[in-house]
């Protein structure tokens, strides 16, 4: 259940944008919103009658997960060594590319002005070997 961890975790930290997000606390909660809004869409059209060019409940369920989304994603920029400032080249259509790279890079090893690495790598991520002897061939 780590997967409703992550999501219920961009919820908690809808406020933070210092900290750090490792890759899997970044598309978890990425992947389950669009769930989230279709099941919604569905139980109350079913509910309630409403049609398919209607909006209800799910467009202030998508409106309301817009700032855990930003927060989210400049958590993920930062634990790749990013500023997230560099979430602002997305207005732009092609800024897409260089932010999904980042958004799939591993995370960043060193501490930062962000946080200690620790702090994500451990959680679900492998930390890369530290010397020799830790490779296993």
């Amino acid at each position: 259940m780590k997967v409703l961890n992550y999501y219920a975790d961009s919820w908690r930290r809808y406020r933070d944008f210092q900290g750090r997000s490792s890759r899997s606390a970044y598309w978890w909660p990425f992947l389950i919103h669009p769930i989230v809004f279709f099941v919604l869409g569905g139980i109350f059209g079913a509910i309630f009658g409403i049609d398919t060019d209607e909006w209800g409940p799910e467009a202030i369920y998508g409106i309301a997960y817009i700032l855990p989304s930003i927060a989210l994603g400049v958590r993920r920029l930062h634990d790749v060594g990013r500023s997230g400032k560099w979430l602002w080249i997305g207005l732009t259509g092609i800024g897409c590319l260089p932010l999904l790279y980042w958004f799939l890079q591993p995370s960043f090893a060193e501490t930062s002005d962000w946080g200690d690495a620790a702090a994500t790598a451990g959680r679900d991520e492998q930390k890369p070997p530290q010397k020799p002897g830790d490779i296993i061939r």
